[in-house]
């Protein structure tokens, strides 16, 4: 399968998360994905919290990007905050800090690491899934495995080198933002 891509922009309120969503799920299945309920419902959500979190900490605009590559399937948002986003514990009470925890929980791997313009926010679905096995089996295909990974900073430069999308000629226009703003 060749790797496509698309990337559109948004104004970073709160209509952009169902824009983004279901706009990302039309062009997956407009790509020929077979999406069936459980990956889309994965990439559906994982998209939400990362454009939810780019609406609540940065303004102006984001871009969002999907691409497919390798039965890999790459969520981008980037926004004009230089503040990287970081989890934290949500009581059961609370409405807000669970979306970094359901991102790791739904991907094989996510990060973020700034730019020239703001930051990048990532996560990476496999396609397929092996639910039932936890090791890569001989001849099967390990990088959709039910394992998770953890990227250590110096790997998640490696992985932005190597995801790297083009850069974007219009810059989102940068925020200013405090460390406590960006909390959830």
């Amino acid at each position: 399968m060749h790797p496509v891509q698309t990337r559109f922009t948004l104004e970073a309120t709160p209509a952009a998360v169902p824009a983004a969503r279901q706009r990302i799920s039309a062009e997956v299945r407009g790509w020929g994905v077979p999406l069936d309920e459980d990956l889309r419902w994965r990439l559906e959500l994982v998209v939400s919290e990362l454009v939810t979190n780019a609406v609540l900490h940065a303004s102006g605009r984001l871009t969002t990007s999907i691409a497919l590559d390798h039965d890999l399937l790459l969520v981008e948002i980037h926004d004009g905050s230089t503040t990287a986003p970081r989890p934290r514990t949500a009581g059961p009470c609370d409405e807000t800090g669970r979306g970094l925890t359901l991102v790791a929980a739904l991907c094989l791997f996510h990060g973020s690491e700034l730019t020239a313009f703001g930051k990048r926010c990532w996560a990476v679905l496999p396609l397929r899934s092996h639910t039932g096995t936890t090791d890569a089996t001989p001849g099967s295909d390990g990088l959709c495995d039910s394992a998770r990974w953890t990227v250590a900073p110096a790997g998640a430069q490696l992985l932005a080198r190597l995801f790297a999308p083009e850069e974007d000629t219009t810059p989102p226009r940068p925020t200013q933002q405090s460390e406590a703003d960006l909390v959830g």
